[in-house]
């Protein structure tokens, strides 16, 4: 017979969920959309002045050739990491799955 733990109530679930939403609002998607808002201003050397000026940082970044170079290099970069610890990995696991030889014997149950 399988022993089950049964909650009743709708609140310990939202309970046990809020800390993480809290974390993952104050540390992922408040400083994103900061760096997204702070993307289409123009500030001087000492912060005294800000101007929004919309898309004029972006039509500068995509005129320059290093920046497709950078992300080509990105590119290629995390599809060798992604095919070399993939590929690796499956090894393992195609090894760890092998019959060996003797196994049972070792058993004690």
């Amino acid at each position: 017979m399988e022993k089950r733990a049964i909650f009743g109530g709708r609140a310990l679930p939202y309970l046990l969920l809020g800390p993480q939403l809290a974390v993952t609002l104050v540390f992922f998607y408040w400083p994103a959309s900061q760096a997204v808002w702070q993307s289409f201003l123009l500030q001087d050397a000492f912060g005294l002045r800000t101007d929004f000026i919309w898309f004029e940082n972006y039509r500068e970044l995509f005129a320059q050739a290093d920046y497709y170079r950078a992300m080509a290099t990105t590119a290629v970069f995390a599809l060798a990491v992604t095919v070399l610890s993939l590929s690796i990995a499956l090894l393992f696991a195609v090894q760890a799955d092998k019959h060996i030889k003797g196994a049972g014997s070792t058993r004690l149950c």
